[in-house]
C-alpha cells in the first residue's frame, strides 16, 4: 500500500498547538501575577478563564498533532500488506484521511474515544462517567460521526467533480468511522455507516473484495489527480 502524507501541514499544526500552550501558560503567569493585587482581581480571573482555554486547545491539538503514533500512523499501520493498488491519503484531499482501493474510494472517520459508546443507526450516545468528564479536558468530543462522514463523503464527492475523469467514469464512495481507542466498547445497532475498530478494519475491507472493481483507467486517473493535490 502506498502512504500519501501532507507532513508539511502536519508539522504546521504541531507548531501552533506548542505555540498555543506557551501563550496559555504565559497568562496563567499573569494570572497569578495578577491575583495578588486585590484591585485588579477580576482581571486575574479574566486571564486565568483564557489561560485554561488556550492550554486546553492545545492539549487537543498536541493529542491530534504531536502524540505518537498519530492517526494517520494508525491506519497505516492496520492497513500494511495491502498491494500498491491502495492509496491511503493523509491530510492531503478535502478530508482527513481516505482510501484509494480498486473496488471504490473510502473516507475513513477516526475517532479516539474510549468508553462505553453506543450506535443506532445515525444516533450516538456515549455513557456518562467522572473519568469522561474530566476528559472534556484533554479528548475531542465525540459529536456525531455518522453525519461528520455524510459531510466529508459530500465534500469529496464535489473535489472528484471537478477532476477530468474518463467519461463514463462511476467512483463508488463510501465511509467508513474507525475508532482507534483499545479501551472504546462498541455497542453497533444498524448503522447507516460502517463502524469497526481499528484491529477490524483491514479484515473489513477485505470482505468487499468480491464487489465489481473501478475501470483500471479509471483509478489511475484519480490516483493522478490526488497526487497533484499534493504537489
Amino acid at each position: 500500500m502506498k502512504v500519501i502524507t501532507n507532513e508539511r501541514f502536519i508539522k504546521s499544526k504541531a507548531r501552533v498547538a506548542t505555540w498555543t500552550n506557551f501563550g496559555g501558560l504565559a497568562i496563567l503567569m499573569v494570572s497569578l501575577a495578577l491575583s495578588f493585587r486585590p484591585e485588579r482581581i477580576v482581571w486575574a480571573y479574566m486571564a486565568l478563564i483564557l489561560g485554561l482555554a488556550l492550554i486546553s486547545i492545545a492539549i487537543h491539538n498536541a493529542n491530534r498533532w504531536v502524540k505518537e503514533p498519530r492517526s494517520d500512523q494508525l491506519l497505516a499501520k492496520a492497513m500494511r500488506g495491502f498491494g500498491r493498488s491502495y492509496r491511503l491519503y493523509n491530510y492531503v484531499l478535502p478530508v482527513d484521511h481516505a482510501l484509494l482501493c480498486p473496488y471504490g474510494l473510502f473516507v475513513l472517520k477516526v475517532k479516539k474515544q474510549e468508553g462505553e459508546i453506543r450506535c443506532q443507526g445515525k444516533k450516538w450516545r456515549r455513557r456518562f462517567s467522572l473519568r469522561r468528564l474530566w476528559g472534556l479536558f484533554f479528548q475531542e468530543p465525540l459529536g456525531n460521526p455518522t453525519v461528520e462522514v455524510q459531510r466529508e463523503i459530500q465534500r469529496i464527492r464535489r473535489f472528484i467533480n471537478s477532476a477530468e475523469l474518463p467519461p463514463e467514469s462511476e467512483i463508488p464512495i463510501e465511509g467508513v468511522i474507525v475508532f482507534t481507542n483499545p479501551k472504546a466498547e462498541l455497542e453497533v445497532i444498524d448503522p447507516l455507516v460502517p463502524v469497526v475498530h481499528l484491529k477490524e478494519l483491514k479484515p473489513f475491507l477485505r470482505k468487499l473484495r468480491g464487489r465489481r472493481t473501478i475501470p483500471e483507467g479509471t483509478h489511475k486517473a484519480l490516483a493522478r489527480f490526488f497526487d497533484e493535490a499534493m504537489a
